[in-house]
């Protein structure tokens, strides 16, 4: 699934911050320290809010990023910012900064993501920070192995716990859900506990997923005992053995829920 390349973020070449020679011994000896960022592909789900106009804007997303030889990023994101919706491809470039930090620069439509995210032992993305001003989002990152998903991948039983945020009132309220769900060839059944503004519910609800050509993204449709319609994007995160779950992100505009949902 993964290769390491130990000149994946050559700070020089890249033009990006200061060259390795002008900063202090103990940086340098930090530096050398650091983990090799391991190249591959990663699903990635965050959730946060956008500061601008005066107001707070809630956010959520999820994207699927590969890591590439020389410094590149390329991917897919899905994004809601508030009662909106949008979707881009990107590419990027990444350098190590101090105390081994990762920094990425994405660049989308809409302008220039800069994020920061922390590696483990083995080089592995965790967790990132956006870093762009007026942004406070973070994003939990899962590795993901090579080619394309089928609907069956997901077979058997899944279970997620969530909170989300829906629009009332000409306001955001909170909700949390738990899920406990069976998945057969891409449909799903399952029982979803839920709050909405501190109003529990409790109802079965089906669907099904359609995944796009030669993708691991698809679109997921539900229903309820009630009668409620629901619509995701979806990302399933592909393991060795089927899928280990799947991101979501909730298209319905008044509502605003990004889950993972882990396959047993």
């Amino acid at each position: 699934m993964v290769h390491r390349l130990s000149a994946l973020i050559p700070l020089a070449a890249l033009g990006l911050g200061l060259p390795l020679a002008s900063l202090s011994a103990p940086a340098r000896a930090a530096q050398n320290t650091c983990p090799t960022p391991v190249l591959g592909r990663y699903a990635v789900m965050g959730m946060g809010v956008q500061s601008g106009s005066g107001k707070n804007t809630p956010t959520a997303h999820v994207q699927e990023e590969r890591w590439l030889a020389g410094s590149k990023l390329q991917g897919t994101l899905v994004e809601r910012v508030g009662r909106s919706e949008r979707q881009a491809t990107y590419s990027g470039v990444a350098r190590m900064g101090p105390s081994c930090v990762l920094q990425l620069e994405r660049k989308l439509p809409w302008g220039t993501e800069r994020s920061e995210v922390v590696l483990d032992g083995k080089g592995r993305p965790l967790y990132s920070l956006n870093r762009n001003t007026g942004s406070v989002i973070t994003s939990r990152w899962l590795p993901m192995a090579p080619g394309s998903c089928q609907a069956s991948d997901l077979n058997g039983l899944v279970l997620s716990s969530q909170v989300g945020l829906s629009w009332r009132n000409g306001g955001w309220s909170p909700n949390a859900v738990v899920q406990r769900e069976q998945w057969s060839d891409g449909r799903v059944s399952g029982i979803a506990l839920s709050s909405y503004s501190g109003v529990g519910e409790t109802a079965s609800y089906s669907g099904d997923l359609k995944l796009d050509p030669n993708s691991c993204w698809g679109t997921l449709n539900e229903r309820d005992a009630f009668g409620t319609t629901y619509r995701y994007r979806a990302l399933l995160v592909k393991g060795r053995s089927g899928a280990r779950g799947y991101y979501y992100l909730q298209s319905d505009l008044d509502d605003l829920t990004a889950g993972w949902l882990v396959r047993d």
